[in-house]
């Protein structure tokens, strides 16, 4: 009888604890939520400083820290997306710069040293008819090349169809490739690519990418920008000094007046060149 008591007693305590850690839960969880409302109040008084509006859509993403990659450039993988595009009989030659040209009776294709691919050839096929037509026969002849995307995404304009995906699970924001279907029959495809998978040389805890300081910095440094849309974290793909693929943490800021990429630990906008 005397230890029915005690472990009554004992889940009276537990079930006390219990509420109270739930009660503190939801107490931190409402202040969080409550400084987050106030601190995107008050960077929407900051940006109408600068003439900038915050969409009203617009919400403020979490803060990040994602580590500097690097990316190894496979030249085999990039002679198979040539081969398959141009047949197996393609001739290839290399320039001191390291670009690879890839040529046949098909047609041509390049690839730099900075991942930047170009190439035009015929298909064997009919050109699409329409947008829908455009979007299904690029899903194919990527797949058929070989260029495979993590979390692949098509975006079609017209007869235009443009291939992104993520590495590591980011966004590379410049890391695209659009496909263009001309009235012959023959497609043009350009954009910037890699394969395989990212590595850290550099130890640290990675680049700190606060979604608020870059807000401010991109209103106070853009121009012809009245309102931003949206902001998301993820990379950027580039050469580094010693010539090898780099993924760089950085934002991309939607706006009225198109995309803008602001690298994450100088707050600074980035040509789009680069």
């Amino acid at each position: 009888m005397q230890w029915d008591k005690v472990k009554n007693v004992l889940i009276v305590i537990l079930l006390a604890v219990n509420l109270f850690l739930i009660g503190n839960f939801g107490a931190k969880l409402w202040q969080n939520r409550q400084r987050a409302e106030e601190l995107e109040a008050n960077l929407r008084t900051l940006t109408q400083a600068y003439g900038i509006q915050l969409n009203g859509a617009f919400h403020l993403p979490q803060d990040k820290v994602l580590p500097t990659l690097s990316i190894d450039r496979s030249r085999a993988d990039e002679e198979a997306v040539a081969l398959a595009m141009l047949g197996e009989d393609a001739e290839r030659t290399e320039q001191e710069d390291g670009t690879v040209q890839f040529t046949s009776d098909r047609g041509k294709a390049e690839w730099r040293a900075d991942g930047t691919m170009r190439a035009e050839c015929t298909t064997g096929q009919d050109a699409p008819a329409d947008a829908s037509a455009a979007l299904r026969q690029a899903k194919q002849l990527f797949s058929d090349w070989g260029l495979q995307a993590e979390d692949a995404s098509f975006t079609s304009d017209g007869l235009t169809v443009t291939l992104t995906g993520t590495v590591a699970g980011q966004p590379v924001h410049n890391r695209m490739l659009t496909l263009s279907f001309e009235k012959d029959g023959s497609v043009s495809l350009t954009g910037l690519w890699s394969f395989g998978t990212p590595y850290t040389t550099v130890r640290g805890s990675g680049v700190s990418c606060n979604a608020a300081d870059a807000l401010l910095e991109f209103a106070a440094r853009v121009q012809d920008t009245t309102e931003i849309d949206s902001m998301t974290a993820g990379y950027r793909m580039e050469v580094d000094s010693n010539r090898r693929l780099q993924l760089t943490p950085t934002w991309k800021i939607e706006t009225d007046s198109g995309e803008y990429l602001v690298d994450c630990a100088k707050k600074t906008i980035v040509d789009q060149e680069n």
